[in-house]
């Protein structure tokens, strides 16, 4: 997932667009009550990886602006520390942000209203309005169907801090005024590729699996940041995936999503990750991805297992070398 930040999604509009989506925000900035989340990192997503005289970091991140997370876990500070070299998912520039927020736009001139079954159309409308009267759909009208899907899953949580950043960016902002190399891990185009690959039926089904999820939880944002918080794998994993398969009018498609998504780009990190390694054993690196990427079967952490790197997992500053 792409991480959206609302100043880059502004830059994607003109005109009266971009005067209706600024008073958007203004009007939700100064309604919305941004309540921090009580309490921080307990037990970080940090795993240090060795082989031979090889070692290196994964940290596993949170794609959501939330208070508790601004400061980082000691632990984290640590590695961060000893680290020469800092990668996120993807560039967090504000030209590679740019141009993930260009990729979410349609350039057919279609729009939402032209595209989406009526039905659909208005639901869309009616979460958008329970989340804060001010909201319409029109700032959102150029979305592609999956940019816009994506949106609707954190918008919530987005409105609440609009002007805080994820722990990914503060991580990489911070390296970056240390003077440590940074940089994005994939291309902006090669992630967001896998959104593109979906057909426009699978994102009409996305966009209506993604309504029925929201419409029911509306907690689940604050569920899955306590557990983050919390750092319990287990439990963290048993959540996410209670919230996907539940439904076999979805099943094909969440599977697809979770190959294109989770799986294939895996791998690639994997590799990548490999490759920096090879290439410069001198330095040590940190990279910090969505936490899912690190977790379960098929992981970025098992691929690298695989490859004779002992992962362990690091909780406390006196663990961090």
């Amino acid at each position: 997932m792409i991480v959206i930040n609302p100043n880059y999604f502004l830059s994607g509009f003109k005109g009266a667009e971009m005067k209706i989506l600024k008073l958007v925000w203004l009007t939700v900035i100064c309604t919305v009550l941004a309540s921090a989340s009580p309490g921080t990192i307990k037990n970080p997503f940090l795993w240090h990886l060795s082989r031979g005289n090889t070692g290196f970091y994964l940290f596993g991140t949170m794609h959501l602006a939330d208070p508790s997370l601004q400061v980082l876990p000691v632990a984290l500070e640590k590695a961060l520390e000893r680290s020469d070299a800092v990668y996120t998912e993807v560039s967090m520039e504000p030209a590679d942000q740019l141009e993930a927020t260009r990729m979410m736009l349609r350039l057919d001139g279609k729009r939402l209203w032209s595209t989406l079954p009526a039905p659909l159309y208005q639901r869309s409308a009616e979460y958008l309005k329970s989340l804060n009267p001010a909201l319409e759909m029109q700032p959102f009208e150029k979305m592609k169907l999956w940019a816009f899907s994506a949106t609707l899953q954190f918008l919530e949580a987005q409105l609440r801090h609009p002007a805080l950043p994820a722990i990914d960016a503060v991580i990489y902002q911070r390296a970056k005024k240390a003077g440590k190399e940074v940089g994005g891990i994939e291309r902006v185009e090669e992630q967001l590729s896998a959104m593109e690959a979906l057909s426009e039926r699978e994102q009409l089904l996305m966009l209506e699996a993604t309504l029925d999820y929201l419409e029911q939880n509306r907690d689940y944002v604050t569920t899955i940041q306590k557990l983050y918080r919390n750092g319990d794998e287990k439990a963290l994993m048993a959540y996410l995936t209670s919230m996907m398969f539940q439904e076999e009018k979805y099943r094909a498609l969440e599977e697809r999503f979770m190959q294109l998504i989770l799986y294939e780009r895996n791998e690639r990190m994997a590799q990548r990750i490999l490759q920096k390694v090879k290439e410069n054993p001198q330095k040590t690196y940190l990279f910090a991805f969505g936490v899912m990427h690190f977790l379960d079967r098929g992981s970025v952490t098992e691929l690298l297992e695989k490859e004779g790197f002992k992962a362990e997992r690091i909780g406390s500053p006196k663990e961090v070398r």
